[in-house]
């Protein structure tokens, strides 16, 4: 289940557990659309094990409108020394694209960028599927009304496993969005796809060989010897400069992909330290303005008892309002405490018999009624000082 993936991933026997582990939730971190599950995987001679996969969505941005492309992603037990296995995998109500450069028919995912490096990681190869897909979607959906959209023209290249291209990531607009509908289809089916789609590319993920390689593959008698010895040289030629220019290749891609992951990992850090920075200055600022206030208020204390120091303060009028409205609060606040004072005396005087029950209940009314219009007269006069304090911010 997708709860407990992290405990049944150990009896799945990962070469390297602690990496894939950690990758994966940095996926899920980043691509909530994306939930891991550990399930049956069967190759193509029949074989089957399971393997942590990545099902759910990925986001893409086509012609001005975005869109989400239904996957699958199986990490390999090798990983990340051999690459994911990725799938398209529509629901019922889509269609691939047949001729589709980089989506054969059975759903299994194809790049022209053909190697996969220990560098790379399932960040960047989500990145790189989400901008292959917004260049060319490679489903469709299938309804009554709608037509048929026109069939992408098979480019001629070689099938390689789905890995992350050398083009860098795309930065604007972020094709990160929602999600879609989850993947569905009949197991059987599914197998048989796979089986004959990595048959495909066992046959493919042969070196490549010039078109002149095969001419002589068997000895002609009638031929010339010398001529024959040319060829088998020019063929031998052909096949080292082949190897060599294939091991060149890979490591400047490994060169590549490892500036690529660095300039990634730059930018994230940039944005980090750019939100922290933005944050400090806001507190800064308003420790500032706190400061401020207290120093006001410091010097205007410090000014008062300068000047009252030596003097003799009537209790009565140390404390007033600023202004009518705050006299008018503070004499309603005394006789609202007067009252209630003069209702206690009553309860006392009430329990030790010296009044009657009906001059208690009378003076009770009385003073209650008193009460309550100070409390209401208090409760409005500060509405409207809330009302003018707000007028003049």
């Amino acid at each position: 289940s997708q709860k407990n993936w992290e405990g049944q991933l150990g009896a799945c026997g990962y070469i390297n557990k602690a990496k894939v582990q950690a990758e994966v939730k940095e996926v899920l971190y980043q691509t909530k659309s994306l939930q891991p599950v550990v399930e049956a995987f069967v190759f193509n001679d029949g074989k089957m094990t399971n393997l942590l996969t990545l099902k759910g969505t990925i986001p893409i941005y086509y012609k001005g409108h975005q869109y989400n492309i239904p996957v699958k992603l199986c990490i390999t037990k090798e990983y990340p020394q051999k690459a994911p296995i990725a799938y398209v995998t529509p629901t019922k109500d889509m269609r691939i694209h047949r001729g589709h450069p980089n989506v054969n028919e059975s759903g299994s995912v194809y790049m022209s960028y053909p190697i996969w490096q220990g560098g790379s990681n399932l960040v960047t190869l989500i990145i790189a599927l989400s901008e292959s897909f917004s260049k060319k979607p490679p489903v469709y959906r299938a309804t009554t009304a709608q037509r048929r959209p026109p069939q992408y023209r098979q480019q001629p290249q070689q099938a390689f496993p789905v890995a992350r291209p050398v083009a860098r990531p795309v930065q604007a607009p972020n094709p990160y969005v929602a999600a879609v509908n989850q993947y569905e289809q009949q197991q059987q089916q599914q197998q048989q796809r796979r089986r004959q789609q990595l048959q495909q590319q066992q046959q493919q993920q042969q070196p490549v060989q010039h078109p002149s390689t095969n001419l002589y593959q068997t000895s002609n008698p009638y031929a010339d010897p010398k001529a024959q010895r040319k060829e088998q040289l020019l063929r031998k030629a052909r096949e080292a400069l082949t190897t060599n220019t294939i091991e060149r290749l890979s490591a400047q891609t490994e060169e590549i992909n490892r500036l690529i992951d660095y300039e990634f990992k730059l930018k994230q850090n940039k944005l980090t330290l750019a939100r922290g920075k933005a944050e400090m200055e806001h507190e800064k600022k308003l420790l500032e303005t706190s400061i401020a206030a207290m120093d006001t208020q410091n010097k205007t204390l410090n000014t008062w008892i300068s000047e009252n120091k030596n003097k003799d303060v009537d209790v009565d009028a140390a404390i007033d309002g600023r202004d009518t409205w705050s006299k008018q609060i503070l004499d309603e606040v005394a006789k609202d405490s007067a009252i209630e004072d003069a209702l206690y005396a009553l309860d006392k005087a009430l329990e030790d018999g010296r009044i009657t029950l009906d001059v208690f209940l009378k003076q009770v009314r009385r003073l209650s009624k008193q009460q309550f219009q100070h409390r209401a007269l208090t409760h409005k006069i500060m509405e409207q000082q809330q009302q003018k304090r707000a007028m003049e911010m």
